[in-house]
């Protein structure tokens, strides 16, 4: 390996620092006394200074003739018995002036006898702050001078105009060196510096703000503290929650009326039971209410509650009490009962003594939500994934009677929460191309790509791009051309029969591809408005056969129908169970409640004869549709066919086609 020879051009700091100590010491004159504090600039390195100052000093000296003085100079570190002793033991110098570095105690640590010491310092305020300062002779506080800086770059060989020099003084001694080595313009490593400057003041905030975070965890809490969540983001700053946020804004209003008097807590409305699927931010959405209302957060759950002991009733009973009394405690405040679907319908178990488990646990959460124990300025939050299981009381009025679906977010809120969770870094990025690939997607899946990018770019030590967003994206697979033509068919089904009957249709649309293993998988849709009018029979069973149209659809091309049509059998069996148990259009005048107010989806459990009603309307409407489709099949095949090619249709263009006049077949006589 060659050996590069050395050069004698000194770099382009060593330069800039002689200059400056140069002048530094033609200030002081030929014979300085005293103590000087020299303060170097912010980004300077002190040991370069100090070198530059003992090289000044040597300089000096050999010019005073005192060669084998210069030889010899050095700085021990001499303790001596007082400072008479040190003086008679040296040889004093004709240029008697030394060079330290200031340490923390300030002078206290000065044992030095010349007759002029220059103190070398940076920019701490924990050294520079020291009492014992006050004593210095003078205080030379060092900023770059843009015309030495360019005498400087001159020497090593570097043409640069002022203001060239002024940004190279403004960077740190390790960027101004790579800076001034670099075949780019000044103004471009400039740029460059700052950008990187940005970048790390940002992750070293992030740093100090995740080792607050934990600090914060292993802090313990006092009992009284009251807690507002301080890690997460406004209501009004969060995205894709729809009529919750709607209701939170609401709220925030209401508390604060209620806060000035203005209103009685009866005047609040302070419950609400949230639904969703996994993943939708119910969780988040509590932490959130809380911050805007600047209120404290509890949040238990059947689970956790039962946790807190042996697993006994009691336990169980007195962990719940003892969340709603820390809300009464600090209120306002927002509670949130995650899972609160654990909380089933009493006597539903099928087991007496679970049954008689339940029961009691139940009425105890109905004791703290009203009765006796008074619950004024606490805001209850239950949040489930499945609310059709809740026991019925904990839904009637002044308890949870609000229930608010939290929906997958749509295209405009999935591009805002990803942003938001992307951060700053992706205020320039442009995310509208990921809608498509987003589709499906919750909240929690948003926050986790948006994770995995922003790791992505710090491992490859760059600024966040749009491309590791992409890969960050969770695989899709492509349907074969068998299974959209199947979805296809299911779709213009509901569109065909919603139509034909009288119903208004806004689009139809099909996936091509999907999410592996994504529970929240929709392979197409039909969006159908219902015509407004008095909802009688007639309108429940328009309802459920066009509901039932997919069905029917499946079953006319293929024979029989496939396990997709799962949700459209809940939302049918939910609407014949409401016109036939709950407002008595099928028969029988008995109702086994209020839909709304009672929960009707168990009620055909315990009644065989409401059962087999269901079923029957179930079937004549699923028949219906049938019908329908047979009579309407060259306008049902004809959008099968668009629908696969286009994958998505404009309402109008399938009225258009369900509503044109058919052929007519004429006999030739």
């Amino acid at each position: 390996m060659a050996i590069k020879p050395k050069t004698n051009t000194p770099s382009f700091e060593t330069e800039l620092i002689r200059l400056h100590v140069e002048k530094i010491f033609a200030d002081l004159g030929p014979k300085p006394r005293g103590i000087h504090l020299l303060i170097v600039p912010h980004g300077a390195s002190t040991a370069h200074w100090y070198r530059a100052v003992e090289n000044q000093i040597r300089d000096i000296k050999l010019k005073l003739g005192e060669e084998e003085k210069a030889k010899d100079f050095v700085n021990e570190l001499v303790i001596p018995d007082d400072w008479t002793s040190l003086e008679a033991g040296e040889v004093q110098s004709d240029y008697d002036v030394g060079v330290d570095l200031l340490g923390g105690v300030g002078l206290d640590d000065r044992t030095h006898g010349e007759a002029c010491v220059i103190l070398i310092a940076g920019n701490s305020p924990e050294t520079l702050d020291h009492p014992s300062l006050l004593l210095v002779d003078s205080t030379i506080k060092v900023k770059f001078d843009p015309y030495l800086a360019v005498e400087a770059a001159a020497t090593c060989g570097r043409v640069i105009n002022l203001k060239e020099a002024f940004i190279l003084t403004r960077m740190a001694y390790r960027r101004r060196a790579i800076a001034f080595r670099s075949s780019r313009s000044i103004r471009e490593s400039w740029v460059l510096h700052c950008k990187a400057r940005q970048i790390e003041a940002r992750k070293q905030k992030e740093k100090e703000e995740e080792e607050e975070r934990e600090n914060a965890k292993k802090r313990p809490k006092a009992k009284d503290e009251r807690i507002v969540p301080d890690d997460t983001p406004y209501l009004q700053e969060m995205h894709g929650f729809g009529p919750a946020a709607d209701w939170g804004r609401e709220l925030a209003q209401d508390v604060e009326d209620w806060r000035r008097g203005h209103i009685g807590w009866s005047d609040v409305d302070n419950a609400v039971l949230l639904s969703g699927s996994p993943g939708c931010g119910k969780t988040t959405f509590a932490a959130a209410l809380a911050k805007t209302l600047d209120a404290h957060l509890v949040v238990g759950s059947y689970s956790a509650w039962l946790g807190t002991g042996d697993g006994h009733q009691g336990d169980l009973i007195g962990a719940m009490r003892r969340a709603f009394d820390e809300a009464r405690k600090h209120a306002p405040s927002v509670l949130l009962i995650d899972e609160i679907d654990n909380f089933v319908q009493r006597g539903s178990l099928g087991n007496k003594r679970a049954d008689e488990w339940m029961r009691g646990v139940t009425n105890s959460l109905l004791e703290c939500l009203d009765g006796a124990v008074e619950r004024e300025g606490v805001i209850v939050v239950g949040a489930t994934n499945d609310p059709s299981g809740i026991d019925t009381a904990l839904r009637r009025a002044g308890r949870l009677d609000r229930h608010i679906e939290i929906p997958l977010p749509d295209a405009k809120a999935r591009v805002a929460i990803l942003r938001q969770h992307l951060g700053i870094p992706a205020l320039d990025l442009d995310l509208g191309g990921l809608v498509r690939e987003t589709e499906g997607m919750s909240g929690a899946d948003l926050e986790r790509v948006a994770r995995d990018a922003r790791r992505r770019a710090r491992r490859e030590r760059v600024d966040l791009q749009l491309h590791h967003v992409h890969s960050s994206l969770p695989a899709r697979q492509s349907h074969s051309l068998e299974e959209l033509r199947h979805i296809a068919v299911h779709e213009c089904g509901h569109a065909v029969v919603a139509v034909a009957i009288g119903c208004n249709i806004r689009e139809i649309y099909i996936e091509p591809d999907f999410i592996a293993g994504s529970g929240a998988y929709i392979g197409g849709a039909a969006i159908i408005e219902q015509p407004p009018g008095i909802h009688d029979l007639g309108w429940y069973m328009d309802r459920v056969t066009h509901t039932m149209g997919g069905l029917a659809a499946e079953q006319m091309i293929y024979g029989s129908h496939s396990d997709g049509v799962a949700a459209d059998l809940g939302v049918a069996t939910d609407m014949a169970v409401r016109a036939a148990a709950g407002f008595g259009m099928s028969g029988s005048l008995y109702s086994h409640g209020i839909p709304g107010m009672a929960d009707l989806s168990r009620a055909p459990d315990f009644d065989p004869s409401l059962r087999r009603c269901v079923d029957e309307l179930l079937q004549e409407q699923a028949t219906r549709a049938r019908a329908v489709l047979e009579e309407n099949r060259e306008a049902f095949m004809e959008l099968v066919e668009l629908l696969i090619e286009r994958q998505r249709l404009d309402g109008a263009v399938v009225q258009e086609i369900v509503r044109r006049p058919r052929r007519q077949l004429t006999l030739a006589v």
